[in-house]
């Protein structure tokens, strides 16, 4: 698992991305416009430990964190959403005003950009090859015709889908992995810091390859730049303060 800690120059060249969203959108898209008076409702995907997943019955993580950070700065309550990440990542979630912003563990890239606002990058991490232990696959070259798990939507499944891999899609990751526990697929393709977490105190897995560094980044609904200066300016403050040390700590240590 490799979690690292950005530093201001690296998370300044994501305001790139959200300069350029901000420049395509008419000034009546810039308007900060809450889903619920009061609160700062956030969709996301919890089946992606240790950003965000269930817990005693509570929906907990890395991004859950961030979130809370991002509503106490604002003074609103937090509620969270529930939703496909497929939803989330489309932009239709927010299109549709289901909620103010996604946090899922979402990583930036083009398309995603074009369809929706991006925060700056809130974290670094890589994409990687999950196999079982005892498994005579080393990296992606090894697979050949091997199904390979990965989770619908994602930078993964571009990946393996560019590898011209065996893909088996599925609808949550957690979902993947038990694919792989239970003899589906043969590997899973993910990012690190989830792989890592499947990992921790299981003997049986390994990571065999990593490979692919990308960032993540909070999404907002396309052109409302208000709300999106607001969740940069809590990512700059963790980042100074040291909260970001303690999710870090918290979640991925």
């Amino acid at each position: 698992m490799r979690a690292s800690r950005l530093s201001l120059s690296v998370l300044s060249a994501g305001a790139v991305v959200v300069a350029l969203s901000a420049c395509s959108s008419t000034a009546g898209e810039d308007e900060f416009a809450l889903v619920a008076d009061g609160t700062f409702t956030v969709c996301t995907n919890p089946s992606y430990k240790p950003f965000e997943f269930s817990q005693d019955g509570k929906t907990v993580g890395f991004d859950i964190d961030l979130a809370r950070e991002i509503a106490d700065d604002m003074g609103l309550e937090l509620a969270l959403i529930s939703a496909p990440f497929e939803g989330i990542e489309s932009g239709s979630a927010l299109d549709t005003r289901q909620c103010d912003a996604g946090i899922t563990g979402m990583s930036i890239n083009d398309e995603r950009a074009e369809r929706m606002t991006l925060s700056d990058p809130y974290f670094e991490d890589g994409l990687g090859l999950l196999v079982g232990a005892d498994a005579d696959i080393a990296s992606v070259d090894d697979l050949g015709d091997s199904p390979v798990g990965v989770q619908q939507a994602t930078t993964g499944e571009e990946y393996a889908t560019e590898q011209g891999l065996n893909v088996v899609q599925f609808e949550e990751s957690d979902l993947a992995l038990q694919g792989l526990q239970t003899g589906q697929v043969d590997a899973v393709i993910n990012n690190l810091a989830v792989l890592g977490a499947a990992v921790a105190g299981d003997d049986s897995l390994t990571i065999a390859q990593e490979f692919d560094t990308e960032q993540y980044a909070v999404a907002v609904r396309k052109g409302n730049t208000e709300l999106i200066e607001k969740v940069n300016a809590t990512i700059e403050r963790i980042n100074s303060d040291g909260t970001y040390d303690q999710l870090v700590d918290t979640w991925l240590s």
